[in-house]
């Protein structure tokens, strides 16, 4: 199953829930390592939200604590470990610049892998969009182009009581449908809506693979009506 990089999941806290791990200083050198990597650019909050993620073999394989000499760099600084979620390692900054991860194996082993923003099209909600209902459907057409290959887009509402979330991953849509499943009340929200794009590692731990995700973010204040 692809892990594929939300970017509500960025924008919010993290996911806490333990994962099993185990120690990168336990396994042979033998042994590929899976890197899942993500990059969010907030446009609107003009910052950047990185993570990443590490698995035995495949995507499918057990979390990876990396000690020992292996490690992960992001734009040269270590970042933020927490066993929990998605991604075990994640940094943000303010700015929109690019990313270099560096992940290191073993003291003779490295690969880089780089993202900037232009690996993923932009996405902008139309200034005329003001409002959701809080009963029926509510379509938003968006600013920018249709879904592509290895694409998703999501509409998240933070609203009084809960957040709400809804996904798009049909190839050659321009909009995507707003409902809400749990009863909310009028009353002000936070849209956020965001283009993420799945791509393929420029460099891999041998046939372990990976993925990098990308996703371009804006938000702007709605009403519930």
């Amino acid at each position: 199953m692809k892990k594929y990089f939300l970017f509500a999941f960025m924008l919010s806290a993290w996911a806490l829930t333990s994962c099993q791990s185990d120690d990168s200083s336990d396994i042979s050198e033998n042994v590929p390592f899976y890197q899942n990597l993500g990059v969010a650019y907030d446009v609107t909050n003009n910052q950047t939200r990185v993570g990443a993620n590490f698995n035995k073999y495949n995507s499918e394989g057990t979390n990876i604590m990396l000690n020992g000499p292996a490690s992960i760099k992001i734009n040269g600084k270590t970042p933020n470990f927490a066993n929990v979620g998605i991604y075990f390692y994640t940094y943000s900054f303010k700015g929109l610049d690019d990313i270099t991860f560096i992940f290191t194996r073993s003291k003779d082993s490295t690969f880089t892998n780089v993202a900037t923003i232009d690996d993923v099209k932009p996405i902008a909600i139309p200034a005329s969009f003001t409002s959701a209902k809080v009963k029926g459907t509510t379509t938003l057409t968006w600013e920018g182009d249709p879904i592509g290959e290895n694409e998703v887009v999501e509409a998240s509402i933070t609203y009084n009581g809960g957040v709400n979330s809804i996904y798009n991953r049909d190839k050659g849509s321009r909009s995507i449908d707003i409902t809400f499943s749990n009863s909310s009340l009028p009353g002000k929200a936070t849209l956020s809506l965001s283009r993420a794009k799945v791509n393929p590692l420029q460099e891999s731990n041998g046939n372990a693979g990976g993925q990098l995700d990308v996703s371009y973010i804006q938000s702007k204040e709605i009403r519930l009506e």
